[in-house]
């Protein structure tokens, strides 16, 4: 009897136990976070590469909560204006409240979303708190910046072209590159001169292995005449280093669609030797244009769905949202990091 009620009594204090258990344990769920608050210290940015390490903007935000022990990360999120943060770019900053920019960080994340360098274009930002994959983020306020970013050179494997046109200077001559580094290069290069001979170089000095000609559109690795061009003009030189050919193709350049008032008859563009760009004032109606060679299509740049500013062969027609006068730029100076820019007069 007394072996039954000590079992008895232990069997109860064991429930006991367990429901007291239960009852301490508490449950902690993380709730929605508290949306940070965001300030910037510019509203509007004019980028300029000889300041590229200067302190650019400082952005600022509160921090959140989501009543949860857990720690909590902070991003920054950029995106074109308008575009609802569809495809921003997410600079991740662990637990920080505070994310200085440089010149160089914020040109370099303006210029991958898209912004025409030399040109104004809105960007905004946003702060981003989270805990994790599992719970929703937490997004501060949208701040818009205005920034007119500057080209970023991306140095493509190139070949330099000097010739009789620039005094056989190799350091100081045009290059022609290849984007894809498959041995094919190309790029424009005006030639002022009735007559002009050329060779190619792999780097800017003679040491290398130079390429001359044996015979028209053939290439020599080591050896062979000057390659030669006859009439004065803006060229697409082109060579293929594993095929060992070469091109060259004379263009005048022009833009046509229904924004310039013609889908059928080219607007004629001017070539600016000193600032090595074509370009043309014009005034422009709400639709799309392009920029083409020689009165064809077989040369012609529009631009990518992805990518504003840059000018991409055979791309969508350029847009136009807003009717005026605008000063039209074609840049191809520079292969590989060809631009194009509307300044509106």
């Amino acid at each position: 009897m007394k072996s039954l009620y000590i079992k008895s009594l232990t069997y109860s204090l064991l429930m006991l136990l367990f429901v007291s258990c239960k009852k301490d344990e508490t449950k902690v769920v993380a709730s929605n976070g508290t949306a940070p608050v965001l300030t910037a210290t510019q509203s509007t940015l004019v980028l300029d590469s000889a300041s590229a390490k200067k302190d650019a903007v400082v952005l600022n935000w509160t921090a959140s909560s989501f009543n949860y022990s857990a720690a909590i990360s902070y991003a920054v999120q950029l995106d074109l204006a308008g575009n609802n943060f569809s495809g921003p770019k997410e600079v991740a900053l662990n637990t920080a409240l505070t994310k200085t920019f440089t010149v160089a960080e914020i040109n370099n994340l303006v210029n991958q979303l898209g912004l025409t360098p030399g040109t104004a274009g809105k960007i905004e930002m946003r702060a981003k708190a989270s805990i994790g994959d599992v719970f929703a983020p937490a997004y501060s306020n949208v701040l818009t910046l205005t920034v007119t970013p500057y080209q970023i050179i991306i140095d493509y494997p190139s070949l330099y072209v000097p010739g009789s046109y620039q005094g056989w200077d190799p350091k100081s001559a045009s290059k022609i590159s290849s984007v894809t580094d498959n041995k094919i290069y190309e790029g424009y290069i005006n030639f002022p001169d009735a007559s002009t001979d050329f060779k190619f170089t792999p780097q800017p000095d003679w040491n290398g292995v130079n390429y001359g000609t044996s015979s028209p559109g053939t290439l020599n690795a080591g050896g062979g005449d000057n390659l030669h061009q006859d009439g004065a003009g803006y060229y697409l030189v082109k060579a293929d280093t594993k095929a060992l050919t070469y091109s060259l193709t004379k263009t005048v350049w022009a833009v046509i669609g229904d924004a310039t008032g013609s889908a059928s008859s080219d607007t004629p563009m001017a070539y600016d030797a000193v600032n090595k760009v074509w370009t043309v004032t014009k005034a422009l109606s709400v639709g799309s244009f392009k920029f083409r060679a020689n009165g064809t299509n077989d040369i012609n740049f529009g631009i990518s769905k992805q990518v504003t500013g840059k000018p991409v062969y055979n791309g969508d027609n350029i847009p136009v949202a807003t009717a005026g006068t605008y000063k039209i730029i074609l840049n191809l100076a520079i292969p590989g990091n060809y631009t194009y820019s509307l300044i509106k007069q």
